[in-house]
């Protein structure tokens, strides 16, 4: 069940990671200024950790329905290129100075989730769930 639950929040994670790298940000962000100057200034590192983060995220997602242990290895790829493509928003861009500290909620959630499944990932390779 938490194997489904992974795929289908990870399956979601790479609809906004498509939706996001392929519209314009005066539309994603629908007048929100400071929005629109984050992901137009976003660069291509940070765009590019995005994609594996939400990538990655949805393969470890799959291997593990597949119970294979690759999941661990793709979930910690994922969770790594989570906290790179955040330290942009978050750290290197104005966003949380101008919006507040309450923006961090959200990609909080999704890094413990990362966290969560990397954890769970490890837990059953360690239980020989997993080959």
């Amino acid at each position: 069940m938490i194997a489904i639950i992974l795929t289908v929040w990870n399956a979601v994670g790479v609809a906004m990671w498509a939706l996001q790298s392929s519209t314009s940000p005066e539309t994603l962000a629908q007048g929100d200024k400071v929005q629109i100057e984050v992901w137009q200034a976003m660069p291509l590192w940070a765009w590019a950790a995005y994609a594996v983060g939400t990538w990655s995220g949805l393969l470890g997602a799959v291997a593990l329905l597949l119970q294979r242990r690759a999941a661990v290895w793709l979930f910690a790829i994922s969770t790594i290129g989570i906290v790179a493509q955040f330290s942009y928003a978050l750290v290197l861009s104005p966003l949380v100075a101008a919006k507040g500290p309450g923006v961090i909620a959200f990609p909080a959630v999704i890094f413990a989730i990362a966290l969560g499944s990397m954890a769970y990932a490890h837990a059953a390779a360690g239980r020989d769930l997993l080959s």
